[in-house]
């Protein structure tokens, strides 16, 4: 190469190695945070993961074999209206992504024009006619010397990757509202069934007494009290039926369909929880969509801070164009009217620079809170599996002593009804015993329906993933 072409090219392999730089603004690093070892159970600890070795998502749900809970929620997890907006924004934020990562490439338009004018000839009262037929292409490109398209570029592909964590994090809460959904309804249908019992028990108890009424056994109280108690219970079942066509409403919106004639089928019995392992890793939580896109909405904050300051500097550009210009279309596309011109272009922002340095400090404090938002998401996510494994562990010992609780009720009934059949007691005790059992059996039936719905909010707490 000889020297004069060295000294040509060097100016231009100095741009290029001022654009391979390293971009201006600090590089992002997720929010540091002084979190505990564990648990308050033990055998959980903190140990360093990877988005590739984080366990793939699961549909939990099925865990609980039941047919109609997995149907529901695949119904919601394909048709909810929440969920399609969500999806819509997810492609809008990939849409943005690849328009912001046109712009590592130079812009080319095209264009053509075609004009007929008529001049006066200078110092006489004669003038011409002419036409011009031009066909330009003009060329403009951005040297990014100091990284700001690169962090555009960072920032919003952060962004993307926040909105689809967004779009999990809301389809796991959606599978979690149907699930809980689903178990309080099933609790609905287990206090009817119980006070179907009840109202089929308490209808046997008043055609005795009718019976003994009539043959002059006992006096009319005890009828009416009877009587009473058959009414109370009928209406305690009817008044559930409001409550399940609510749940089973609910159900359908969430499935975004009209809650009108939605049906769900009964089931009048509750089922154990699953087994959820609570030697989860705490560091599993980022596992959880929500914590994953606060921090990808950090790092995008971030990459923000890099384009603010990007700004205060100059911006070099090349600039060209080039096509064709004749006086008429035949000798339009001749080499005689082939026109072109390049060269650089600077600019150097001189009067804005306040208006910059607010910028550069807005995207300071917009990552700063962002960062805060992410400290409060992992805090929350702490919260919620410490109140699903305490809540569990406290549940599961309200469930036996309220089922030996039951278990009681029901043998004091027994010997009530007994002791009324021999003589020895008023019917009034009868009827204070059996309302004893109905209470005992209902709460049983909350306690269990508790426990589910609990099962859910701790697998929702560790992200659906373990």
């Amino acid at each position: 190469m000889s020297t004069s072409h060295a000294i040509h090219l060097l100016p231009l392999s100095a741009v290029f190695v001022l654009a391979a730089c390293q971009p201006l603004g600090p590089n992002h690093e997720t929010p540091g945070m002084n979190l505990p070892a564990s648990f308050s159970q033990s055998g959980v600890r903190w140990e360093k993961q990877t988005l590739d070795t984080l366990p793939k998502p699961q549909a939990w749900w099925k865990l609980y074999k039941d047919s109609t809970l997995t149907s529901l929620v695949e119904r919601s997890l394909e048709n909810n209206q929440e969920l399609a907006g969500a999806s819509a924004r997810l492609r809008q934020a990939r849409a943005i992504s690849r328009s912001t990562r046109t712009r590592y490439f130079p812009s080319i338009d095209l264009s053509g024009s075609a004009n007929r004018s008529k001049s006066r000839i200078s110092g006489t009262n004669s003038s011409t006619i002419g036409n011009d037929f031009s066909v330009p292409a003009d060329f403009s490109y951005e040297l990014d010397i100091w990284g700001k398209t690169r962090r555009e570029v960072e920032s919003a592909e952060a962004s993307e990757a926040a909105t689809a964590e967004s779009l999990n994090a809301l389809r796991l809460t959606i599978a979690g509202e149907v699930a809980q959904t689903y178990w309080a309804l099933r609790a609905v249908d287990a206090d009817r069934a119980s006070l179907a019992r009840t109202v089929e028990l308490r209808r046997k108890t008043l055609s005795l007494l009718t019976e003994q009424r009539d043959a002059g056994a006992i006096s009319g109280l005890d009828l009416s009290r009877a009587d009473t108690e058959v009414a109370t219970a009928e209406a305690e079942r009817i008044d559930l039926e409001q409550d399940r066509l609510e749940l089973v409403n609910a159900l359908a919106v969430l499935a975004g369909a009209a809650a009108t004639g939605s049906t769900v089928p009964e089931k009048t019995t509750l089922p154990e929880p699953p087994s959820v392992p609570v030697s989860v890793p705490s560091e599993l939580l980022r596992q959880r969509p929500d914590i994953r896109s606060a921090e990808r909405t950090v790092a995008s904050a971030n990459a923000d801070i890099g384009v603010a300051i990007a700004s205060y500097y100059p911006s070099v550009g090349i600039g060209g164009s080039g096509g064709f210009s004749a006086g008429s279309t035949s000798d339009l596309f001749k080499s005689s009217a082939l026109i072109w011109s390049i060269g650089p272009n600077v600019s150097v922002p001189i009067v804005g620079q306040a208006s910059l340095r607010a910028q550069r400090d807005a995207a300071i404090a917009a990552h700063e809170a962002a960062s805060a938002d992410y400290r409060q998401t992992v805090l929350n996510a702490m919260r919620e599996v410490e109140n699903a494994l305490q809540g569990s562990k406290i549940l599961v010992q309200r469930q036996e002593a309220q089922e030996r609780a039951t278990a009681s009720a029901n043998e004091t009934f027994d010997l009530s009804s007994k002791r009324f059949e021999a003589g020895l007691v008023s019917f009034l005790d009868v009827v204070d015993a059996e309302r004893t059992r109905l209470d005992a059996e209902r709460s049983s039936n909350g306690v269990r329906a508790e426990r589910l719905a609990l099962s859910v909010s701790l697998i929702r707490a560790l992200g659906g993933e373990w």
